[in-house]
């Protein structure tokens, strides 16, 4: 049998539902804030599992997270969505959260192993301060917090009891074999991006004032919009993004990351970027939406970074810097990957299946 509790029980109970006929395991979110929680610590005895990580959906306002929308604003299928138990709807609306992604994999354990799950907290839309584009709108205790796991903070925008708010980065959810960091991950599934204020006087989708943020997942991560227009400038993979489990949080004037925007635009209404197996870049306009997190799993392909990997966090500060944790010889590989981008809404999740169990 596994066994599993939080790694901080002082925050909150688990919140964990079972399926004993089906030997299945769903892992909710365990915390209220968006932003603050813990992980689970989870013992897997030897056997064949099958992992569906839902990652969370980026802040935006009440009914404004889509399906996954492409740059010519085609939705993906509902059929794919309900397939792969998504909670999406296709909404061709203005200033969208991007949504979480979908990742599954099957894989064999040899023995009893050590295991950590984060699940991703979502990106929330609202102000902290009654002001606008003033300094103090960019320090971290007067922004909007992005999700648990590494969403990028929103800047503060309030101009008035109509106008206000912006969107943080959703975090990616994830699984950690053996030690609870983030070179220790083994399958992720990518957040979205937060989106810009939502429009009061231009609502038309795909036209001014459209700052959507990108959905979370795939191989390659979505880009964002600035004033209805896709920006495909700089997507989270494998090897590149933000930083690595991070998305970008707003800045004033530009973006420390070498590859990030240099020429912020417009008021502080500036939305954080969705997290990832590496996460997205934050967009730092005025009409525009942040990028979403790259989804990954450890495969024999060994699609990842050589050398050192340094981590920053959503601010770029530098966390540390260490090799990726495993190779071929530690045997833990995914097979039978699938990979959708933007079918999650809220909160990411896990779903744990017992295949079989090995003596």
């Amino acid at each position: 049998m596994i066994s599993y509790h939080l790694v901080n029980e002082s925050i909150r109970t688990e919140d964990v539902i079972v399926d004993e006929t089906n030997k299945r395991y769903i892992f909710k979110y365990p915390c209220t804030s968006n932003s603050e929680c813990t992980d689970y610590f989870v013992s897997l005895p030897a056997g064949v599992y099958k992992f569906e990580l839902y990652g969370a959906s980026g802040g935006a306002t009440e009914g404004k997270v889509s399906t996954f929308i492409d740059s010519n604003g085609n939705c993906t299928s509902q059929e794919i969505v309900t397939a792969f138990g998504g909670n999406t709807e296709c909404k061709k609306k203005n200033s969208r959260g991007g949504s979480g992604g979908y990742i599954s994999g099957t894989i064999i354990l040899s023995k009893r192993t050590t295991t950590f799950f984060t699940i991703g907290g979502r990106g929330i839309y609202t102000y902290k301060i009654t002001e606008e584009q003033t300094e103090r709108c960019y320090i971290q205790e007067n922004m909007v917090a992005g999700g648990y796991g590494g969403g990028g903070y929103a800047a503060n925008w309030y101009r008035n009891e109509v106008d206000n708010g912006s969107g943080s980065g959703g975090c990616q959810t994830c699984v950690k074999f053996e030690k609870n960091d983030l070179w220790h991950r083994v399958i992720v599934s990518g957040g979205g991006g937060g989106s810009d204020n939502s429009a009061s006087v231009n609502t038309e989708f795909r036209g001014p004032d459209d700052g959507s943020g990108g959905s979370g997942g795939g191989i390659i991560s979505q880009g964002y919009w600035v004033d209805g227009k896709y920006n495909g400038e700089r997507l989270a993979n494998s090897s590149f993004g933000f930083s690595f489990g991070y998305g970008e949080s707003a800045r004033q004037y530009s973006s420390l990351h070498e590859h990030g925007v240099k020429s912020a635009d417009g008021t502080s209404d500036r939305p954080g970027a969705g997290a990832g197996w590496f996460g997205g870049f934050a967009g730092l306009n005025r009409n525009g939406g942040s990028g979403g997190g790259s989804s990954w799993a450890l495969t024999k392909a060994l699609d990842y970074p050589s050398g050192n990997i340094t981590v920053y966090d959503s601010f770029y500060k530098n966390i540390g810097s260490q090799p990726y944790a495993f190779n071929s010889s530690d045997g833990y590989f995914f097979n039978d990957i699938r990979n959708y981008a933007g079918i999650w809404e809220g909160n990411g999740q896990l779903i744990l299946t017992i295949l079989d169990t090995l003596k």
